[in-house]
């Protein structure tokens, strides 16, 4: 259902009939924004006709209007960044947790094989050969523990620089609706 509003405006001295979706006091607003313009234009060359000073006030409107929409189109790109840049965290802490899953499998490997063998040992003949080797597992081990250890301090400043982009995006997004509502608010 289209509900029309009708509001009689005055530009530049002339009566015109507004008809509009949009609210009475909305539409006055306009026409009393291109009147303020236009009287503007008058009163700084006063030698000019009412329809040059229509198309010089259309040309600043206009002028107004791409450099506001370039500065939206520049902020919204700006507001994007944040959140490609939590993508791009995101992926490298998937890519980082596999590496962790692997090598905690590789880790659960090394210590089954280090029990099993330390089990053996005792019924072993060979009883030095098998210690060397338990020395040079735990030594493995003690190294991956370390790797893990490495693995888990990354992961640590993964999650804090996905905790940072969110934070930014939150912050641009805050920053992005409040121009869009001071831009809203000059219409």
């Amino acid at each position: 259902m289209n509900n029309k509003n009708k509001v009689i405006v005055r530009i530049y001295g002339q009566e015109y009939t507004m008809v509009g979706q949009e609210s009475r006091e909305y539409m006055q607003k306009v026409a009393n924004y291109v009147d303020d313009k236009m009287l503007h234009i008058a009163r700084n060359s006063t030698k000019l006709s009412t329809a040059m000073i229509a198309v010089l006030t259309c040309l600043n409107i206009a002028d107004e209007y791409f450099k506001l929409h370039e500065e939206f189109k520049n902020m919204e790109h700006e507001a994007k960044k944040p959140f490609e840049e939590l993508e791009k965290t995101k992926e490298q802490l998937i890519t980082t947790m596999a590496d962790f899953e692997q090598r905690e499998i590789h880790y659960q490997e090394i210590v089954t094989r280090l029990q099993e063998e330390m089990k053996g040992l005792s019924q072993n003949i060979e009883c030095k050969n098998f210690k060397t080797e338990i020395e040079n597992l735990k030594e493995v081990l003690e190294e991956k523990e370390r790797e893990i250890e490495e693995m888990e301090r990354k992961n640590d400043e993964l999650q804090k620089k996905v905790l940072d982009s969110q934070i930014k995006y939150v912050q641009t997004r805050k920053e992005l609706d409040a121009f869009i509502e001071t831009f809203d608010d000059r219409k």
